[in-house]
């Protein structure tokens, strides 16, 4: 598999110039194979995520989030990041990240995320908060709706104003809490809400299904535009647990 004809399909359907300014999408670790043996597809570059790829023989791993963010002055294994990037280097295994591209991108995340809660009249603004309808719901059956259709145990009901019924519904994935102000609707979905965030809520009801529940309906999408190149989904979880 040429790689270069991998990043491509990537970057056609995610290009490079929707990144914002201050984003590390694209190359991670480039150590300049051409080929692919096999592909592995994550949300976050993490040790386990090397360490799948090694296991099924995986030298190309293509993640959600970037390995990186800001000056690299050193390489240190003391460092997380670089501990990622030196075990990958080690392996031969190259790693590239498609991020805030792929939020915003027309089928990305924010639209996926939006299509699967079967909003309608599906609307955008500011590039990354999709908005929309649904048939009118009461509250706690929306909610019940969402965490069997984003497959999510738990989810944060943040319900001030004791809405009751749904109908409008906005969205942003991952941590979105900037932009709850920023359309009107009865419920704002998102990930990473803080308590600060969540006290100056006043006009809508939120929910906060998780940073990393928002964002995995990416995978099989992937794997989908890069098919009929061979790609696996790599296993991961929330790196916490609820006891």
């Amino acid at each position: 598999m040429q790689i270069k004809d991998i990043i491509l399909k990537i970057e056609a359907f995610a290009p490079l110039a929707l990144a914002e300014a201050w984003d590390n999408t694209g190359w991670q670790v480039n150590l300049g194979q051409k080929t692919a043996t096999k592909i592995l597809l994550a949300l976050s570059p993490t040790l386990d995520v090397i360490e799948q790829a090694k296991k099924m023989g995986c030298n190309l791993v293509i993640t959600h989030h970037p390995l990186f963010f800001g000056k690299v002055t050193k390489l240190s294994s003391d460092i997380f990041n670089n501990k990622v990037a030196i075990e990958a280097i080690k392996n031969n295994i190259q790693i590239y990240s498609a991020h805030t591209n792929l939020d915003k991108t027309k089928g990305g995340i924010n639209d996926c995320l939006a299509e699967l809660l079967g909003l309608k009249n599906i609307g955008v603004y500011g590039e990354f908060v999709r908005f929309g309808e649904v048939d009118s719901i009461g509250i706690n059956d929306f909610v019940q709706n969402v965490k069997q259709t984003i497959e999510c145990d738990k989810v944060k009901l943040i319900n001030p104003c004791k809405i009751e019924t749904v109908q409008k519904v906005a969205l942003c994935s991952g941590s979105g809490s900037d932009f709850i102000n920023s359309v009107e609707a009865d419920v704002f979905i998102t990930g990473d809400v803080k308590y600060h965030s969540a006290i100056e809520i006043l006009d809508k009801a939120v929910v906060d299904v998780g940073h990393f529940e928002s964002e995995r309906v990416i995978l099989p999408v992937l794997k989908e535009i890069l098919a009929p190149f061979e790609c696996v989904i790599a296993q991961e979880n929330e790196p916490w647990e609820m006891v």
